[in-house]
């Protein structure tokens, strides 16, 4: 059972309870479940860089934000933000 707290537009998720080899699934479903402007503060026991890199390369740095709110050494938090949809490309901007 994981940690999921929800406060309207805003999760926290402690995934430290969590067996390792299931943390990385369950926080991206976690992040993928947040609408556009909605936040999502991850606590784990290492840094959680993996999933800035995650979402780079699968969505772009341009669509999240990821602020790190406390660095270890046994706690890491961090704050990220699925920002609003962008607009896909007009098809005019094609010609």
């Amino acid at each position: 059972m994981t940690d999921l707290q929800d406060t309207s537009a805003q999760r926290q998720l402690d995934v430290r309870p969590i067996e390792p080899k299931h943390r990385f699934e369950q926080i991206m479903d976690a992040y993928h479940g947040l609408s556009p402007g909605d936040t999502l503060e991850l606590v784990v026991d290492h840094d959680p860089k993996c999933m800035y890199y995650t979402l780079e390369a699968e969505h772009g740095a341009e669509t999240f934000s990821f602020e790190y709110l406390e660095e270890g050494p046994k706690v890491w938090r961090v704050h990220v933000a699925k920002e609003e949809a962008l607009e896909p490309a007009a098809a005019s901007d094609k010609e």
